[in-house]
């Protein structure tokens, strides 16, 4: 008994100390998310030069990214998949990623820190340096271990489809140059497989088919149909999953078309016949960012929308606070949709069977809208200035104030 006692005792020690062997009490990066219409045009700009409406199957292409390009990347990914935060930059012809990850344990709060330098090797870059909290791991061993992290990880289909493409990476003074073969059905295959974080075909169906069973054109009534399903559904699976899958559909729907095919984000239908506030537009702009808050971040959702508003403005439709406002509305949804598990249910307790619209959309009446760019500068100066911000504000205090984010 005695030598059973000491080896306990010698085997949790040994676990408390390779804790906080590869865990610290700070994070060696901290930083927040700031995606910028720079970094919004930047993203298009890599999306059209590529061309992928028109690539072949095994077609061969280039792609060169900038540091900058990987750190903003970088540290998106880290606050999006894991709340953390990460850096990236070329440092004598070495690429250097630094992440830290807070850990959702009580007490507390640790951070697993990792930094890791790669440099070019034969095709791929190389693990040259691997540091976890206090723990080196030799360079031998560097890669087996990412390989082996990454096979475990939510997105191992698409990561692994992805890895199939890249014929090459190397870095070429402050640059990333990629060489890839395009493999759409084995990526289009993958997302498939795990659409929208962890939805898979078979519950997109589910949801499919109950809102085509409902009838009529109104938003709020297909909101409480597929958020009802979710809490039902619920009862045996993830709920953060279910409501991922209800905003996925609700999205289809209201645009008129599959989302994340190989080809991108569906052509939106103007004329799809569902409404809410009693326009079309303002469905539109709720669902998808709702849909983008749910699967890639609410600060992505918002700064789409913007983006969008800003371009009509440029020689569209024009500015419309009213659209901006349904866009930040649909993140506030997506976002608290699935924010936890608790957060996850309370929001299906809420939205379902819910046929009020104002119970999750704003009062947008009486906001400015089709102003073109010339007048938005005029009356508020441009995004950031006091004159919008002070606008935006007014608009997230009555998205605050909906009965659904009520306690």
């Amino acid at each position: 008994m005695r030598g059973l006692f000491l080896l306990l005792v010698l085997s949790v020690l040994l676990v408390l100390g390779l804790f906080f062997t590869v865990t610290d009490a700070k994070p060696i990066v901290s930083r927040s998310v700031q995606v910028s219409m720079a970094d919004l045009d930047r993203g298009k700009a890599i999306v059209d030069s590529l061309g992928l409406r028109r690539m072949q199957e095994g077609e061969v292409r280039q792609l060169a990214l900038p540091a900058s390009d990987l750190d903003t990347g970088v540290n998106y990914l880290a606050h999006r998949l894991a709340h953390g935060s990460a850096s990236a930059q070329i440092v004598l012809s070495q690429l250097i990623v630094r992440v830290s990850l807070p850990l959702p344990a009580p007490g507390p709060r640790r951070y697993v820190n990792l930094e890791l330098a790669m440099a070019s090797g034969d095709a791929l870059l190389k693990p040259e340096k691997l540091r976890i909290g206090k723990l080196v791991v030799p360079a031998n061993m560097a890669g087996d271990l990412l390989i082996w992290g990454l096979a475990r990880s939510a997105y191992a289909a698409e990561l692994a489809a992805v890895a199939t493409m890249l014929n090459s990476a190397q870095i070429s003074g402050q640059t990333l140059a990629l060489r890839f073969t395009w493999r759409g059905a084995a990526l289009e295959k993958a997302m498939n497989q795990a659409v929208a974080l962890g939805v898979d075909e078979t519950t997109l169906s589910a949801y499919r088919k109950r809102l085509s069973q409902v009838g009529g054109g109104e938003f709020s009534v297909l909101l409480g149909e597929a958020f009802a399903l979710a809490q039902t559904r619920s009862a045996k699976n993830d709920p953060i999953i279910e409501n991922r899958a209800a905003l996925t559909c609700l999205a289809e729907m209201t645009l008129g078309g599959r989302l994340l095919s190989r080809r991108g984000m569906v052509k939106v239908d103007r004329h799809t016949g569902i409404k809410l506030a009693g326009r079309e537009d303002f469905s539109q702009h709720f669902a998808l960012s709702a849909f983008l808050a749910a699967t890639g971040g609410e600060g992505l959702s918002e700064m789409a929308g913007l983006y969008k508003e800003l371009k009509d403005a440029q020689g569209g439709s024009g500015f419309s606070f009213n659209d901006l406002a349904a866009d930040r509305a649909g993140s506030r949804l997506g976002e608290a949709s699935t924010r936890s598990r608790a957060s996850a249910l309370k929001m299906q307790k809420r939205l379902a069977g819910i046929g009020d619209a104002q119970a999750f959309f704003p009062n947008v009446r009486d906001l400015p809208e089709y102003m073109p760019q010339a007048e938005f500068q005029r009356r508020y100066g441009g995004v950031g200035q006091p004159a919008y911000r002070k606008m935006v504000e007014q608009i997230e205090a009555r998205i605050a104030g909906l009965t659904l984010y009520r306690k």
